[in-house]
This record gives C-alpha cells, sequence and structure tokens, in this order.
C-alpha cells in the first residue's frame, strides 16, 4: 500500500470574478486562465476548514479561516472583497489544489473580529462538489 501525507488546509487563494477570463469545468476539473493576481487570504495556519453538505441535490460549501493583523488596512481588504463575488483556491489535506465555486456559483464573504483576529467565512451553493485545479 502506497504511503501518503495528509495535512490540513492551506494556501488559501481568493480570486474575484473579474479577474477571471476562462473557468471551464471538465468532468472533476477546473481550467481557470487570470488576469492579474489571486488575493493570498493571509489565513493563520491551521485555521482553514472545509466543510460541505448536501440538500436537495445541492452542495452547500462553507470554508472558514482566521486572519491576524487586525488592523484598518485589512478591514479595508476585507470590506471590499466582501462586495465581490468570489472564487476559492485552496490545496487539500492530501496537496491537491482545489477550487470552490464557480462564475455561475460564486462564493460570498463574512466576517468578524473576535479573539484578535479577523474570522473569515466564504460560503455557497454549487452542483458540483470542489474540483481539481489544473496547471
Amino acid at each position: 500500500m502506497e504511503r501518503s501525507t495528509v495535512s490540513v488546509c492551506h494556501s488559501l487563494k481568493l480570486v474575484p470574478l473579474s479577474s477571471m477570463t476562462i473557468f471551464a469545468r471538465i468532468a472533476s476539473r477546473v481550467i481557470m486562465e487570470l488576469l492579474g493576481e489571486v488575493v493570498d487570504a493571509e489565513a493563520v495556519p491551521g485555521t482553514i476548514k472545509v466543510t460541505t453538505t448536501t440538500e436537495s441535490g445541492k452542495i452547500k460549501k462553507k470554508i472558514t479561516f482566521e486572519r491576524s493583523d487586525v488592523s484598518e488596512t485589512t478591514a479595508n481588504l476585507l470590506g471590499l472583497l466582501k462586495a465581490l463575488r468570489l472564487v476559492a483556491i485552496y490545496t487539500d489535506e492530501s496537496g491537491k489544489r482545489r477550487v470552490a465555486g464557480s462564475p455561475d456559483c460564486p462564493l460570498s464573504m463574512e466576517y468578524v473580529v473576535e479573539g484578535g483576529v479577523f474570522t473569515v467565512t466564504l460560503q455557497g451553493e454549487d452542483v458540483h462538489p470542489d474540483g481539481f485545479l489544473t496547471d
């Protein structure tokens, strides 16, 4: 039996839909082409939690994480991102790059300040599970 390393989700990036020029889903694979850079979520290591539930054929997706640096600059950035429709790219527990959300089913963002950090929640609904990002 081949051994594999399992870790926590990490390397969360946020992509505003306005930055995408191509988004295609082929079975479980996702092809994306972007204008400019993605936004690093700057999640506190170990705090990214990805959960999914199903209800009536819809997959409800939720990604929560903490971000330190409770400052005016970070609050302004999160406020801007909250107003946008987003797709998230993250590395899952087995080291595969995954995509949550799509142009048809984007994620929305909410955040609060608690315990000296921003607690951020991305959520949305889709009919497809998170895809695997192709390089």
